[in-house]
Formats: C-alpha cells, structure tokens, sequence
C-alpha cells in the first residue's frame, strides 16, 4: 500500500515521489528496531522472555490499528504526516523484539524432538503474514465496489475508504493473538539467572555474521528478486511476481522440512550445508536467471529456497543456543535486529549500486557470496563446539551410570 500512503499523507506531486516518501516512513520505522531490541532484551532478561513478548506485542498492534483512524493530509496537514510517522516509530521500535525474542522462547521451551520443527514454524509465520497483507490488499478494490454498491454507504465517512480496512482487522487479530500470550508465564528464564554472569563478546559476533548472511540472502533472493527480474532483465511485471509468490511458498516448505530434520540431523550442520552450497551456486544461478523464460526462472529460485531454507528454517535452533547461558535474551534480540537493520533493509541498495558500478547483472550472486565467505567458517566453528558438547554430555552420562551401585543382590 506504499503508493497509496504516501499520496494520502504527504503532499505529493507525483506517483514517484509519492512512493519515495512513504518508503522514507517505512525505513524510519525499520532504524529504529535495534534500539527497541535493546530495550525488549532487557525487559526480556529481567522479566522473562514472555513478558517482552506481551509488551513487543501492545507496542506493534496498537500503533498499527490507530492508522485506520488517523486524518489525511488533504484534511490535516502536516499533522496527518506526523501522526503517521509517530506511529510508525512507534510499531518499528516494538518490532525489533518480536521475531528475535518469538524464536529464542520458543527455542528455549520446546521439547527437543519439536525444537527445529516449532523453530522452523516461528520464520515461515512471517512469510504467511507477508502472503496474508498481499491477499488482503489484492481483495481491497473489489470489496471497496461491494460495497459501493450498498444503500447508505455514501455517507460511511471513513470507512468508505478502503485504505483504512487492513489496519482495522488490526484490532481483532491482535486481541486475539494478546489472548494467546496472555498464558505466556513471564518468569521463563529463571534457571537462566543462576547460569554464569560472563559476557564474552564471540557469541555476538558469530550470531551478527550469521544473521547477516541470513538477512541479505532473504532481502536479496525473495523480497528484491521480482524488481531485479522486471527492471534489470526484462521479465514481465506478471511473471516475475507469480514465480516469486511460487518460490516463497517452496522456501516455507524447505524451512519445515529443515527444521523436522533436525531430529536426525544436528541443527548447525544444517546451517552449514546450506551456506556452503549457496556461496558455490549462487553466481550460476543468477546467470541462469538472466535465460529470462518461465520454467528457468522458477527452477533457479527454487534453488535458492531449497538452499535458503536450510540456513533460515533452523537458524533459532542455532542462535539461542549461543546465548543461553550468557547474554540470554538481551544477546539475542540486539544481534539479530542490529544485523537486519545493517544488511537486511540495506540489501537491495547495495545490490543495484553493485550492478550500476560493476556493469554485472550478476552482481548480487557476489555480494551472497562475499557474505557467506565469513559465515562458512563461523557454521563451522559452531558445529564442532556443538559436537564437542555432545560427546561431553555422552561421556558424563557414561561416567554416572559407572559410578551407580549394581542393582543385583
């Protein structure tokens, strides 16, 4: 709804501007999150992860549903304009504890059989919810002239106004949603509190690399492929949207799978799987791209959700582990949003100022690529500490059933 925003809150002359200034409320929003990060962390580790929860839930619902009642800038002013971006701020600085802190509570309460299968279902619910918006604004039009068609609407006043409907079921959904974590207990943490006080700085490095590759890959490979297809390679505006829609539905299955594979597979081999075949395929496949036909399309994305979702669907089974027993929550929700702030809303910038000085339309193939060269190594590390812990664990349990007295008489 970016188009119809910015020419109903700004005075703008032309569509194109129109659309650059409500991306610019839309980046504001995305800046602030590492900082409401910074806060829900510690609401996290004093209170609970639950409890953050509960509040980075108040702070995103209520923002976004006060949108549906706010005046416009041909009947406000500037005012309208400022209302608008409060609120956005507002919503932004509650989202940078949502998904991070969602998959550390998450990962830390599931039974370990479950823990990359629910890990998996935190990350595909964001897509779902991307898919949703997109179906809802898709039907806006047609329920608008329904609804035109009814005696007495003429005179609705604001809700004639199709715009305002999507932040109205804002309301129920969020009631809804508070209701269901209202059962979240908020002291969850506690055997936390008693683990060791030591802060190393490696785990939040090893997470911020991690997450960066992942945030860059997402941005690059599923959120701005359609543009680079239609503007960069000629594909149709239709063509590049279906197969992208096809292809985000294919990484939602490749991260279930992932993450059910986790119980026979050890969840950090998995990430390590899928940064090493990304960082040796990438380039073909977007040289594969440059084809332009259906089928290929389809095929060298799906590709890259298949590889994709081996890194995304299991990534909250790898990062909490990294935290449990020093920076908890706090580590977890700076790292990831800090990392998606820098690399993620900053990824397609980056790639088409790759491809305007480099003249390479394979230029984002090389920038996944040139990140997933310090990730590699980093999944690796992790694997081994995740085995050495393993192999401990085996030996200590073997040293006690040792030290039992026998049973038989």
């Amino acid at each position: 709804m970016a188009l119809e925003i910015g020419r109903l809150f700004f005075p703008a002359t032309t569509d194109k501007t129109a659309l650059a200034l409500s991306f610019s409320v839309f980046a504001s929003s995305y800046l602030v999150r590492p900082l409401g990060s910074v806060v829900f962390g510690i609401v996290g580790n004093r209170r609970g992860p639950g409890t953050a929860l509960k509040l980075s839930m108040i702070g995103m619902a209520v923002p976004a549903s006060l949108i549906a009642f706010l005046p416009t800038y041909q009947a406000a002013g500037y005012l309208a304009t400022g209302l608008l971006i409060g609120l956005k701020l507002l919503q932004g600085f509650a989202a940078g504890g949502e998904m991070p802190l969602s998959g550390y509570f998450v990962s830390l309460n599931a039974a370990d059989k479950d823990r990359g299968l629910y890990c998996a279902w935190v990350v595909v619910s964001g897509f779902l919810g991307m898919l949703l918006a997109s179906g809802i604004v898709f039907a806006l039009p047609y329920g608008a002239a329904l609804l035109s068609r009814l005696p007495g609407t003429a005179t609705a006043g604001h809700w004639a106004e199709s715009w305002r409907w999507p932040f109205v079921l804002c309301i129920p959904m969020s009631l809804w949603i508070y209701s269901l974590r209202s059962s979240i207990a908020g002291e969850t943490d506690r055997q936390a509190h008693r683990v060791t006080q030591a802060r190393p700085i490696l785990p939040l490095i090893q997470a911020m690399i991690l997450v960066a590759f992942m945030e860059v890959l997402i941005y690059t490979a599923f959120v701005w492929l359609p543009n680079y297809l239609h503007s960069y390679l000629g594909v149709s505006a239709f063509d590049a949207r279906l197969t992208n829609v096809l292809t985000l539905v294919m990484f939602s299955i490749s991260m279930v799978l992932a993450g059910y594979a986790t119980r026979w597979i050890d969840a950090s081999n998995i990430v390590l799987l899928g940064i090493g075949l990304l960082v040796c395929s990438s380039y073909g496949l977007f040289a594969l791209l440059q084809h332009g036909d259906f089928s290929t399309l389809l095929l060298a994305q799906a590709a890259l959700a298949v590889m994709g979702g081996c890194v995304v669907g299991v990534i909250f089974v790898v990062l909490p582990d990294l935290f449990r027993n020093n920076w908890r929550s706090f580590g977890m929700a700076s790292t990831y949003s800090f990392a998606t702030a820098l690399f993620g809303g900053t990824a397609p910038v980056v790639c088409a100022y790759l491809i305007k000085v480099t003249h390479l339309l394979t230029a984002p193939a090389l920038y996944i690529m040139a990140m997933g060269v310090p990730a590699a190594p980093v999944a690796y590390r992790i694997c081994q500490q995740r085995r050495r812990q393993r192999r401990f664990s085996l030996d200590a349990i073997a040293l006690e059933q040792q030290r039992e007295p026998s049973s038989t008489l």
